[in-house]
């Protein structure tokens, strides 16, 4: 089924989350926000009437006002406004334009430190999945603990440096508070404000959980969570768009998911599977980048878990074979055939594929809309007796059903200078221009027939049509010029 046109609304959302999702626009963020940070220690140790005060103060509106312009960018950008806020509350709390007149409120721009480990940690599988993996809940730790020392430090310092001698400077309270946060005592000096005795308690309730994570009574539970947190994966699901949801899985996902991340027109498409996971197959796609792989444990078949995976807004919907429970062979037909009609009622434009056990069941699945069906025992059957009777045949197939290795197919559409050329043209054309060879037409269909129809070697006269499609072996996807 040919997707619906976007809006120009929707099409500039789709371009903006892509923009906002690129590494150079994060990694400028971190950047933005560590000197944030610095900025924080300059206003603090700096005397309102030092030269170059009111540029410090300037700076840091401005640097707000650039955080201020990409929670708003997300926040329109984004396909749930409650969920964003409830997922962003944090950030929107600490680029809050407090006055100066109240410095101590000004500290919670610290807050943004946890959006840049959460970044660097995307980033960093990106880079490599399996140091992520193995670093990414320390990054969450530390930067959990040097947001409440640099809070500590710098709050004992506004409170305190007026009144007690072991506050008069930031380098003390820093000690003072890191030794507190450590000791889970006060260490170093006694506040004398009740402010400051708030600071130290909490410190001393920071040194408590700190030596629970050390000690491993709730590392588990804590590492997970923060984990979780810093990866951000449950606002990515709501913020994704075009991205590819699969449905079920078997033995045959992984090779499914390995195509996809090796196709590069798909290189930036996110995919999303959902499944009865008892344990998700992480393990099994351990050498591929899972930056932009989802796993999400839940029943397909339900209309809320695929509203969470952002069906509605997906390109495409891969419906397989669902064995990650015990089930009859009709069983799992079943569900794909509800899968599918369900996935049609929320997003009639997304193209559809399913696997099914039993050619009985496709019946169903045509009445649903679903544009491809597979039943996996037929084509394996086909491509054994091709290889039996046209010998060396299969080495052939396995290069075009592969994106690693040699041509693939690839479909085009035709250009409308090329509307009433003879097909044998097209072939030479494309040949010449792009190295590429038809091999097929997609025929488009007039309402009340047939969604599709594919005429496969067609007679060398036949004349293309507007809106028809080629169907074309090549090395890579080819762009075809208006002549």
């Amino acid at each position: 089924m040919p997707a619906a046109p976007l809006t120009p609304s929707d099409a500039f959302k789709a371009r903006l989350n892509k923009i906002l999702q690129t590494p150079a626009l994060e990694f400028a963020l971190i950047g933005l926000i560590l000197l944030s940070v610095v900025l924080i220690f300059l206003e603090i140790s700096t005397s309102p009437t030092q030269p170059g005060y009111s540029q410090l103060l300037h700076l840091q509106a401005a640097l707000t006002a650039v955080f201020w312009l990409e929670l708003g960018a997300r926040c329109w950008a984004s396909n749930n406004r409650w969920r964003f806020l409830r997922l962003y509350w944090v950030d929107i709390l600490a680029v809050l334009p407090f006055p100066i007149q109240f410095p101590i409120l000004r500290l919670l721009r610290l807050l943004r430190l946890l959006r840049a480990s959460a970044l660097l940690n995307r980033n960093l599988a990106r880079v490599s999945p399996t140091l992520a993996l193995g670093l990414g809940a320390q990054i969450g730790v530390l930067s959990t603990i040097g947001v409440i020392v640099l809070i500590g430090a710098l709050g004992l310092y506004l409170i305190e440096s007026g009144t007690n001698p072991g506050a008069d400077t930031l380098t003390k309270t820093f000690w003072w508070s890191l030794f507190t946060l450590v000791a889970s005592e006060p260490v170093g000096a006694e506040p004398e404000t009740l402010l400051g005795r708030l600071l130290v308690l909490m410190l001393m309730l920071g040194g408590l959980t700190l030596f629970a994570v050390v000690t491993g009574l709730v590392s588990a539970i804590m590492v997970q969570r923060l984990r979780t947190a810093m990866e951000f994966r449950a606002m990515e699901l709501d913020e994704l768009s075009g991205h590819t949801v699969i449905c079920g899985w078997n033995r045959n996902g992984a090779h499914v998911v390995e195509e996809i991340l090796f196709d590069p027109d798909m290189l930036h498409s996110a995919i999303v599977v959902v499944a009865e996971f008892t344990e998700t197959p992480e393990k099994e796609l351990q050498h591929l980048n899972l930056s932009k792989l989802y796993f999400h444990s839940a029943d397909y078949t339900r209309i809320d878990a695929l509203q969470t995976v952002g069906i509605a807004h997906a390109a495409r919907a891969i419906l397989l074979a669902d064995t990650s429970r015990p089930r009859s062979d009709q069983d799992i037909d079943a569900r794909t055939v509800l899968a599918a009609l369900t996935i049609e009622k929320l997003n009639p434009a997304v193209y559809t594929c399913a696997q099914l056990l039993d050619r009985l069941n496709d019946v169903e699945l045509k009445a649903a809309g679903v544009d491809d069906v597979i039943v996996a025992d037929e084509i394996t059957s086909h491509i054994i007796a091709t290889s039996a009777r046209a010998q060396g045949s299969v080495d052939v197939l396995a290069e075009l059903l592969t994106v690693q290795v040699g041509n693939q197919i690839y479909k085009v559409p035709v250009p409308l200078t090329w509307v009433d050329l003879p097909f044998w043209q097209a072939v030479e054309r494309m040949k010449q221009r792009q190295d590429a060879l038809p091999i097929a037409v997609e025929i488009s269909q007039s309402a009340g027939q047939p969604k599709r129809r594919t005429l496969v070697n067609p007679p060398a006269t036949y004349r293309l049509a507007y809106r028809d499609q080629l169907v074309v072996i090549a090395r890579k996807m080819p762009t075809i010029v208006e002549d």
